[in-house]
């Protein structure tokens, strides 16, 4: 029997990868996210979750990243844009918008 090295193997899938048309690759992509996703449904029929878990896990990441922006403002305002501890407090009237 005759084997092939690993490295005839790669070269030949790379050789391959290279011709394919970029219809064919489009195709080919669009073909594994579909099967990828009826793996995933039968995964998520099969754990029993309920419907509405999409939306509630939605919401409990958008509530986190809230939470975590809050944090790192606090931590170090300045370095992403956030405003300061100072400016977060109430100030006078001529005192709100500092250039």
């Amino acid at each position: 029997m005759f084997s092939t090295t690993r490295y005839a193997t790669q070269r030949a899938t790379a050789r391959r990868r290279r011709y394919r048309t970029a219809h064919e690759r489009l195709a080919r992509d669009r073909r594994q996210a579909q099967h990828a996703a009826e793996a995933l449904q039968q995964t998520l029929d099969a754990l029993g979750l309920p419907e509405d878990l999409v939306t509630e896990i939605e919401g409990r990441l958008r509530s986190q990243q809230k939470l975590l922006g809050k944090i790192v403002g606090m931590m170090c305002p300045p370095l992403f844009g956030c405003r300061t501890n100072a400016e977060l407090c109430r100030v006078r009237g001529w005192d709100k918008n500092p250039v």
